[in-house]
C-alpha cells in the first residue's frame, strides 16, 4: 500500500492519485494499487521557510504527517513536494527507510539517457542545492542545465500561478519552448511537483507521445511496481549484509 504526502500542493497530488491508476488498472479494478492520500495543504510554504532557515515546524509537521502514514501500515510514502526533500535527512530512520525519493528517480533517468536536461525548480530547491547535494549528482551534473537568475525567478513565479490554478498551459507550452532553444537544451526536468499538472496539459493539448518533460511523478506511476519491488530487495540485502 502506498502513501502519499500531498496538499504541497493539493491539486498536484490529487492529479498524481489520478496518474497512478491511470497506468495500473487491470483487467479487474481490484487489482489496483492501495493507495491512501495525505493531503494537506496547511503545511507552511517550503521555499520562504527553508531559506529563512527557521524549519522546525515545517519538520514537525512533516514527521507528524509520516508518523500517521507509517501507523496505517504503508509499505512506501512518496512525498509531493521536491523542496520538502532537504528535510529528508533529519528524518527519523524507520520513516526515511519507506520513503521514495522524487530526487533520486529524476537523476537515475537523467543517467539513463542522452541529451541535455533544464531544471525547473523553485527557488527553494535551487538555492538549498537539493539535486546538487544528492549522491548521484555527480553521475548526471554535465546533463543538467541551471536556469540564470532572470529566468529562474520567472519559473519560480509560473510555479507558484500552478499552484493558484491562474495559469495558461499554452502560454507556459511557448515560454518553456523558448528555454529550450536558448539553453539548448532536448528535455525539461520536472523538479518540482507542480509542473506534473503542467506536463499532462501539454500532452494533452499537443496530443504527442513526444515527452519533452522528465517528470517522477508520471514516471514513478508508470513504473510503481518495479520500483516499489526494487526498494524493497535493497532493503533486504541492506538488513542481509548489516546483519
Amino acid at each position: 500500500m502506498l502513501g502519499v504526502i500531498g496538499g504541497m500542493g493539493p491539486l498536484a497530488s490529487a492529479e498524481f492519485i489520478k496518474t497512478i491508476y491511470e497506468h495500473n488498472l487491470g483487467e479487474k479494478e481490484q487489482e489496483a494499487p492501495k493507495v491512501i492520500l495525505y493531503s494537506d495543504p496547511s503545511f507552511p510554504d517550503r521555499s520562504e521557510v527553508l531559506l529563512k532557515g527557521n524549519y522546525s515546524l515545517l519538520l514537525e509537521h512533516l514527521t507528524n504527517a509520516l508518523y500517521q502514514l507509517h501507523e496505517l501500515q504503508v509499505s512506501n510514502i512518496v512525498i509531493c513536494c521536491i523542496t520538502s526533500h532537504y528535510l529528508l535527512p533529519q528524518l527519523p530512520n524507520q520513516l526515511k527507510e519507506r520513503l521514495i525519493s522524487l530526487v533520486d528517480i529524476i537523476l537515475n533517468e537523467v543517467s539513463e539517457r542522452k541529451g541535455k536536461h533544464l531544471l525547473l525548480c523553485t527557488n527553494g530547491t535551487r538555492k538549498l542545492k537539493i539535486f546538487q547535494n544528492n549522491n548521484l549528482w555527480e553521475l548526471v551534473e554535465k546533463q543538467i542545465v541551471l536556469l540564470d537568475e532572470k529566468d529562474q525567478n520567472t519559473i519560480h513565479e509560473r510555479i507558484y500561478q500552478i499552484k493558484n490554478h491562474t495559469y495558461s498551459s499554452q502560454s507556459n507550452l511557448i515560454f518553456l519552448k523558448k528555454l529550450m532553444i536558448k539553453y539548448k537544451t532536448d528535455y525539461l526536468i520536472a523538479g518540482c511537483t507542480e509542473m506534473h499538472l503542467l506536463n499532462k496539459c501539454f500532452l494533452s493539448e499537443v496530443n504527442s507521445n513526444n515527452h519533452i518533460f522528465l517528470d517522477p511523478l508520471t514516471i514513478l506511476a508508470k513504473n510503481l511496481k518495479t520500483t516499489v519491488l526494487n526498494i524493497q530487495d535493497s532493503k533486504q540485502y541492506s538488513q542481509t549484509v548489516c546483519g
